[in-house]
């Protein structure tokens, strides 16, 4: 039986896929948020809401609909990036606002949800309808002209399906370490501003892809 790929290209590949997940972005940023200011169930509905919509979008690349995102007018790429942004900052001046329970007892805490982490990552990560255009232009550079080119794109595209998940979860770990820590210190304010913060990067972030 072949090869499907090229063993050597397909290192290339995950090593380059690794240093893009683990690389700060949006994603990761609500992922950090969602576990620091709700909890690790948050992040990985976070983690979930960002696969989903990276498999429509491998999907659609695969499909060939590359060349349809292409023809989309920057302004209207531009409205949906901005949009993206305004949610984020929305949700981080919710976590500067936030109070600890303790400060009003009498107060009906809403709870949110991991479902409303799921539905938030969903939004955000298709504010980026570039992703598409991205993948188009960097799995190229991993194929191998001497192996079938279908193949070897289908067998890229499960990879990073598989790979970035697991390693957005190695930032769910982390933000929970890193909550457990503030809460045994009594931080609570400072988790909702940390949580803020990075949300509000993240706004900056969007708003600065593929600008």
């Amino acid at each position: 039986m072949g090869l499907v790929v090229d063993p050597f290209l397909y290192s290339l590949f995950v090593g380059a896929v690794a240093l893009l997940v683990l690389t700060p972005g949006p994603i990761v940023s609500l992922i950090i948020a969602e576990t620091l200011s709700e909890s690790p169930r948050h992040g990985i509905a976070v983690v979930l809401g960002a696969e989903t919509v990276g498999i429509i979008m491998l999907a659609l690349y695969l499909a060939g609909f590359s060349a349809i995102v292409g023809y989309l007018s920057d302004d209207v790429l531009r409205v949906i990036r901005y949009a993206g942004a305004a949610y984020l900052i929305y949700m981080a001046v919710q976590n500067f606002r936030k109070k600890p329970a303790d400060d009003n007892p009498d107060s009906v805490q809403v709870a949110r949800t991991p479902k409303m982490a799921y539905k938030a990552a969903l939004g955000i990560a298709a504010t980026n309808p570039k992703a598409i255009l991205f993948f188009a232009a960097f799995f190229p550079q991993f194929i191998s002209h001497d192996l079938p080119v279908m193949p070897q794109l289908i067998a890229l595209a499960l990879t990073f399906a598989i790979v970035a998940p697991m390693l957005d979860l190695c930032w769910v770990a982390a933000a929970h370490g890193a909550r457990k820590f503030l809460q045994k210190r009594g931080s609570t304010m400072l988790i909702s501003r940390i949580s803020g913060s990075v949300l509000a990067f993240a706004a900056i972030a969007l708003l600065l892809i593929n600008k």
